[in-house]
Protein backbone atom coordinates (compact mmCIF):
# COMPACT_ATOMS: atom_id res chain seq x y z
CA UNK A 1 0.00 0.00 0.00
CA UNK A 2 2.72 2.49 0.59
CA UNK A 3 4.68 1.46 -2.74
CA UNK A 4 1.28 2.37 -4.60
CA UNK A 5 1.08 6.18 -2.56
CA UNK A 6 4.86 6.75 -3.37
CA UNK A 7 4.31 5.75 -6.59
CA UNK A 8 0.95 8.06 -7.21
CA UNK A 9 3.22 10.98 -4.83
CA UNK A 10 6.28 10.63 -7.87
CA UNK A 11 3.77 10.71 -10.85
CA UNK A 12 1.58 13.69 -9.52
CA UNK A 13 5.02 15.27 -9.08
CA UNK A 14 6.18 14.77 -12.68
CA UNK A 15 2.76 16.04 -13.90
CA UNK A 16 2.75 19.54 -12.15
CA UNK A 17 6.99 19.25 -13.19
CA UNK A 18 5.96 19.04 -17.05
CA UNK A 19 3.99 21.67 -16.89
CA UNK A 20 5.53 24.63 -14.52
CA UNK A 21 6.68 27.90 -16.45
CA UNK A 22 9.83 29.17 -16.12
CA UNK A 23 10.80 32.65 -15.90
CA UNK A 24 12.45 34.29 -18.83
CA UNK A 25 13.22 38.09 -19.36
CA UNK A 26 12.25 39.20 -22.79
CA UNK A 27 14.29 42.38 -23.63
CA UNK A 28 17.64 43.55 -22.84
CA UNK A 29 18.88 47.14 -22.92
CA UNK A 30 20.45 46.46 -26.08
CA UNK A 31 17.58 45.00 -27.82
CA UNK A 32 16.95 48.84 -29.06
CA UNK A 33 18.09 49.50 -32.45
CA UNK A 34 21.85 50.76 -32.13
CA UNK A 35 22.14 52.59 -35.16
CA UNK A 36 19.94 56.50 -34.60
CA UNK A 37 18.04 57.62 -37.69
CA UNK A 38 19.37 59.84 -40.05
CA UNK A 39 17.19 62.65 -39.02
CA UNK A 40 15.42 62.71 -35.95
CA UNK A 41 11.42 64.34 -35.76
CA UNK A 42 11.84 67.29 -34.16
CA UNK A 43 8.91 66.58 -31.30
CA UNK A 44 9.16 65.87 -27.94
CA UNK A 45 7.18 63.16 -27.11
CA UNK A 46 5.82 61.35 -23.90
CA UNK A 47 5.16 57.52 -23.23
CA UNK A 48 2.65 55.92 -20.94
CA UNK A 49 3.04 52.40 -19.30
CA UNK A 50 0.17 52.07 -16.83
CA UNK A 51 1.45 50.12 -13.61
CA UNK A 52 -1.15 47.49 -13.72
CA UNK A 53 0.19 46.69 -17.66
CA UNK A 54 3.63 46.93 -15.96
CA UNK A 55 3.37 44.14 -13.57
CA UNK A 56 0.95 41.85 -15.62
CA UNK A 57 2.70 38.90 -15.79
CA UNK A 58 2.08 36.65 -19.63
CA UNK A 59 2.18 32.69 -19.75
CA UNK A 60 3.29 31.28 -22.93
CA UNK A 61 4.03 27.83 -24.46
CA UNK A 62 7.31 26.61 -24.26
CA UNK A 63 8.82 23.12 -25.76
CA UNK A 64 8.20 19.65 -23.31
CA UNK A 65 5.23 20.45 -22.35
CA UNK A 66 6.28 23.35 -20.31
CA UNK A 67 5.56 27.10 -20.40
CA UNK A 68 7.73 30.50 -20.21
CA UNK A 69 6.41 33.01 -18.08
CA UNK A 70 7.51 37.32 -18.60
CA UNK A 71 6.62 40.88 -17.90
CA UNK A 72 6.15 41.66 -21.34
CA UNK A 73 5.48 45.87 -20.57
CA UNK A 74 7.94 45.69 -17.84
CA UNK A 75 10.65 43.54 -20.06
CA UNK A 76 10.63 45.96 -23.09
CA UNK A 77 9.90 49.37 -21.02
CA UNK A 78 13.46 50.35 -20.87
CA UNK A 79 14.61 48.86 -24.72
CA UNK A 80 11.28 50.93 -26.41
CA UNK A 81 12.66 54.31 -24.67
CA UNK A 82 16.07 53.89 -26.28
CA UNK A 83 13.90 53.15 -29.41
CA UNK A 84 11.78 56.14 -29.17
CA UNK A 85 14.98 58.27 -28.25
CA UNK A 86 16.53 57.13 -31.47
CA UNK A 87 13.97 58.38 -33.67
CA UNK A 88 12.30 61.47 -30.83
CA UNK A 89 14.29 65.22 -29.86
CA UNK A 90 13.36 64.03 -26.67
CA UNK A 91 11.16 61.74 -24.77
CA UNK A 92 9.36 61.68 -20.94
CA UNK A 93 7.75 58.89 -18.84
CA UNK A 94 4.27 59.93 -18.32
CA UNK A 95 2.36 58.13 -14.96
CA UNK A 96 -0.57 58.76 -16.93
CA UNK A 97 -1.82 60.29 -19.92
CA UNK A 98 -2.93 63.72 -17.72
CA UNK A 99 0.16 63.57 -16.33
CA UNK A 100 0.50 67.43 -16.52
CA UNK A 101 4.04 68.32 -14.64
CA UNK A 102 5.91 65.68 -17.04
CA UNK A 103 4.07 66.97 -20.32
CA UNK A 104 4.69 70.61 -19.01
CA UNK A 105 8.08 70.06 -17.51
CA UNK A 106 9.24 67.84 -21.24
CA UNK A 107 7.29 70.29 -23.28
CA UNK A 108 5.66 67.49 -24.74
CA UNK A 109 3.75 67.00 -28.04
CA UNK A 110 2.84 63.82 -28.44
CA UNK A 111 1.89 60.48 -25.95
CA UNK A 112 3.19 57.64 -27.10
CA UNK A 113 1.12 54.46 -26.06
CA UNK A 114 2.26 50.82 -26.70
CA UNK A 115 0.31 47.96 -26.57
CA UNK A 116 2.10 44.40 -26.90
CA UNK A 117 0.45 40.51 -27.86
CA UNK A 118 3.29 38.13 -27.76
CA UNK A 119 3.33 34.08 -27.81
CA UNK A 120 5.88 32.01 -28.18
CA UNK A 121 6.13 27.63 -29.11
CA UNK A 122 8.51 25.04 -29.12
CA UNK A 123 9.62 21.94 -32.04
CA UNK A 124 10.97 20.25 -28.95
CA UNK A 125 9.39 17.74 -26.60
CA UNK A 126 12.40 17.31 -24.16
CA UNK A 127 13.55 20.94 -23.70
CA UNK A 128 11.74 23.93 -22.29
CA UNK A 129 13.42 26.83 -23.78
CA UNK A 130 11.26 28.36 -26.88
CA UNK A 131 12.37 27.69 -30.45
CA UNK A 132 10.11 30.47 -31.59
CA UNK A 133 8.61 33.68 -29.99
CA UNK A 134 6.73 36.38 -31.11
CA UNK A 135 5.86 40.07 -30.43
CA UNK A 136 3.29 41.99 -32.05
CA UNK A 137 3.86 45.75 -30.79
CA UNK A 138 1.51 48.39 -31.58
CA UNK A 139 2.28 52.32 -30.62
CA UNK A 140 -0.82 54.88 -30.92
CA UNK A 141 0.71 58.26 -31.22
CA UNK A 142 -1.86 61.05 -30.21
CA UNK A 143 -1.38 65.21 -29.58
CA UNK A 144 -2.69 67.14 -27.09
CA UNK A 145 -6.06 66.87 -27.39
CA UNK A 146 -6.18 63.14 -27.42
CA UNK A 147 -6.71 63.06 -31.36
CA UNK A 148 -4.60 60.25 -33.27
CA UNK A 149 -2.10 61.24 -35.22
CA UNK A 150 -0.46 57.71 -35.90
CA UNK A 151 -0.67 53.91 -35.20
CA UNK A 152 1.47 51.93 -36.17
CA UNK A 153 1.79 47.82 -36.00
CA UNK A 154 4.65 46.00 -36.11
CA UNK A 155 5.38 42.41 -35.40
CA UNK A 156 8.92 40.84 -34.25
CA UNK A 157 9.89 37.14 -34.84
CA UNK A 158 12.86 35.43 -33.25
CA UNK A 159 14.01 32.00 -33.63
CA UNK A 160 16.43 29.61 -31.98
CA UNK A 161 17.68 26.39 -32.45
CA UNK A 162 18.44 23.92 -29.05
CA UNK A 163 22.25 24.33 -30.17
CA UNK A 164 22.12 28.45 -29.95
CA UNK A 165 20.18 28.60 -26.38
CA UNK A 166 23.52 27.41 -23.96
CA UNK A 167 23.05 29.86 -21.17
CA UNK A 168 21.01 32.50 -22.83
CA UNK A 169 17.40 30.68 -22.70
CA UNK A 170 15.52 33.55 -23.89
CA UNK A 171 17.32 33.77 -27.01
CA UNK A 172 14.11 33.51 -29.43
CA UNK A 173 12.68 36.48 -27.47
CA UNK A 174 15.57 38.69 -27.52
CA UNK A 175 15.60 38.36 -31.15
CA UNK A 176 11.72 38.76 -31.57
CA UNK A 177 11.96 42.12 -29.39
CA UNK A 178 14.65 43.23 -31.40
CA UNK A 179 13.07 42.65 -34.68
CA UNK A 180 9.89 44.40 -33.53
CA UNK A 181 11.75 47.23 -31.98
CA UNK A 182 13.72 47.73 -35.40
CA UNK A 183 10.81 47.27 -37.59
CA UNK A 184 9.03 50.24 -35.33
CA UNK A 185 11.65 52.29 -35.10
CA UNK A 186 11.47 52.34 -39.32
CA UNK A 187 7.57 52.78 -38.95
CA UNK A 188 8.33 56.29 -36.87
CA UNK A 189 10.76 57.56 -38.87
CA UNK A 190 9.75 57.37 -42.09
CA UNK A 191 6.10 58.28 -40.93
CA UNK A 192 5.12 61.71 -42.87
CA UNK A 193 2.19 62.49 -40.19
CA UNK A 194 4.48 63.20 -37.84
CA UNK A 195 7.01 64.93 -39.78
CA UNK A 196 4.29 67.47 -41.25
CA UNK A 197 1.76 67.72 -37.98
CA UNK A 198 1.97 71.23 -37.08
CA UNK A 199 1.13 70.33 -32.81
CA UNK A 200 2.78 71.97 -30.51
CA UNK A 201 2.67 71.89 -26.58
CA UNK A 202 1.08 74.90 -24.96
CA UNK A 203 2.72 75.66 -21.70
CA UNK A 204 0.10 75.42 -18.99
CA UNK A 205 -2.42 73.27 -21.15
CA UNK A 206 -2.99 69.66 -20.96
CA UNK A 207 -5.12 67.49 -23.25
CA UNK A 208 -8.59 66.57 -21.33
CA UNK A 209 -8.61 63.25 -23.93
CA UNK A 210 -5.87 61.03 -24.08
CA UNK A 211 -5.74 57.61 -25.26
CA UNK A 212 -5.29 54.55 -22.32
CA UNK A 213 -3.62 51.27 -22.95
CA UNK A 214 -5.04 48.39 -23.11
Amino acid sequence: MRSLVQIGAVLASAAVLAGCAHPIVMATEKSAPSEKVAQKIDKNVGYVIPAGLREKEVITPGGGGDKVSYFPYRDLELPLYSTLSNVFANVSKLKAPNDEAAIRSGQVSYIVTPEMVTDSSSDSALTWPPTQFTVKLTCTVTDLTGAVVLKKEVQGVGKAEFSEFKRNFALSAHRASEDALKQLQAALESAPELRNASAQPSPGVVAPKAVAAK
